[in-house]
């Protein structure tokens, strides 16, 4: 890789971010959770996933002629779903929002915009990424993310997407396709099929435990394959890239 060609800020010399600077590149955050994703998947998968997301995203907007940069992913986010369990951390959705608020504004004063990579999806995160954008709008900050909750996005992610997947054939999928080696292949196919988390939520479930999942997954984790992860990718890289260009859009 030519060194012109890196975009992952924590691989570069503030030089060569100075130098990247002149093209008024967007920056992309990734943000994950440490979080339990069944007995298959590491805590990390939110992230590692976000990681994949902004680095696909990065290449598509350069098709388009639009230069971006890569900021450190941001790895605490509210998980109260999974918090009974080891290797999950959660911290307040204060933290979070302030957090993630403070990263738009620092950032909007270098960067053309900010674009939040996200697939942590438990409600109360998303409410905070939501307020964390509309705060730093206010704040002056252009932040922009997309919105998987929304039809447009989620109909092309499937039905296990939508049932609410966690640590299933979703979010496996997509980590067979991006970290393969991070994946416990033996544990994986040995996983009975679990519901989907969405039905539990409306019937008021809080925690993976009350949803019924003692292991930290919902979905099938065996009918996984990285084949279906490149799709998965395909379609969220098309959605943060069109969210980031119609933000851009409108700003202009």
């Amino acid at each position: 890789m030519a060194m012109a060609e890196n975009i992952v800020i924590a691989e570069m010399t503030w030089t060569e971010v100075e130098e990247a600077m002149k093209d008024r590149p967007v920056a992309i955050v990734p943000v994950g959770a440490t979080e339990a994703h069944g007995p298959h998947l590491p805590v990390s998968t939110d992230t590692v996933i976000a990681l994949e997301l902004a680095r696909r995203t990065a290449a598509k907007l350069k098709g388009h002629a639009i230069p971006s940069l890569i900021l450190p992913p941001v790895a605490f986010t509210v998980a109260e779903f999974g918090a009974a369990f080891s290797g999950t951390i959660s911290v307040s959705p204060e933290t979070s929002v302030a957090l993630l608020k403070d990263l738009c504004v620092a950032a909007s004063r270098r960067y053309r915009c900010v674009a939040f990579a996200n697939i942590h999806l438990e409600p109360k995160h998303l409410e905070c990424l939501k307020r964390a954008v509309d705060e730093a709008k206010k704040a002056g900050a252009s932040a922009c993310y997309a919105d998987l909750t929304k039809k447009r996005w989620a109909e092309p992610l499937g039905d296990a997407f939508r049932q609410g997947d966690h640590a299933g054939s979703f979010e496996t999928s997509l980590m067979m396709a991006a970290a393969p080696q991070m994946v416990r292949e033996r544990e994986r196919i040995s996983l009975a099929p679990m519901e989907g988390l969405v039905a539990a939520i409306k019937k008021g479930a809080t925690t993976f435990a009350e949803a019924g999942g003692e292991d930290a997954y919902f979905g099938d984790p065996t009918a996984a394959s990285a084949e279906d992860g490149e799709a998965h990718f395909e379609a969220l890289t098309e959605s943060l890239t069109v969210s980031i260009m119609e933000h851009l859009g409108s700003k202009a």
